[in-house]
């Protein structure tokens, strides 16, 4: 799977999508939603496409994924 294919399979927690009740970062990607694929802030995504989109220029930080995870309101993903 290349980049830009496993890109395009993030998603984002309904609740979150449809709230708004979550900070924007200022961070967008592409990502799937209730209404299809859309331009998203990156604390709209699920934990899991959250962890894909970090490690998707091939670096893996467990300790930075946790801090992330815990700033957005996920908690540590791992």
């Amino acid at each position: 799977m290349d980049l830009k294919e496993a890109l395009s399979e993030l998603v984002v927690m309904e609740d979150r999508w449809e709230s708004n009740d979550f900070p924007d970062t200022g961070i967008f990607v592409r990502a799937l939603t209730p209404d299809g694929h859309a331009s998203v802030d990156i604390s709209c995504l699920t934990p899991k496409s959250l962890l894909k989109w970090l490690r998707s220029c091939g670096g893996k930080n467990e300790l930075a994924e946790n801090v992330v995870g815990v700033l957005l309101g996920h908690g540590h993903l791992h």
